[in-house]
């Protein structure tokens, strides 16, 4: 199994969650709560933990970085 994907530099999330890796993105999904489109958000999980190869958690960790700008949540 390849290295896991890091997101370098770390996106700091409103709540001032700290997401490093594609488990950190996975388990801020799962505690999520107020999603505006809450399919996305359970399709984005199951993107997550089904990413085993490096260009597929790469992708994933687009996708996520893409979600949670859409929902408002990168804190700048």
């Amino acid at each position: 199994m390849p290295p896991e994907f890091t997101f370098d530099p770390p996106l700091t999330l409103k709540g001032n969650a700290i997401v490093r890796t594609l488990d950190d993105a996975a388990d801020y999904l799962r505690a999520y709560r107020h999603a505006r489109k809450p399919l996305m958000q359970e399709n984005m999980l199951r993107r997550l933990e089904g990413a085993d190869r490096l260009d597929e958690q790469r992708d994933a960790a687009n996708a996520f970085r893409g979600w949670v700008e859409a929902e408002g949540l990168l804190q700048m």
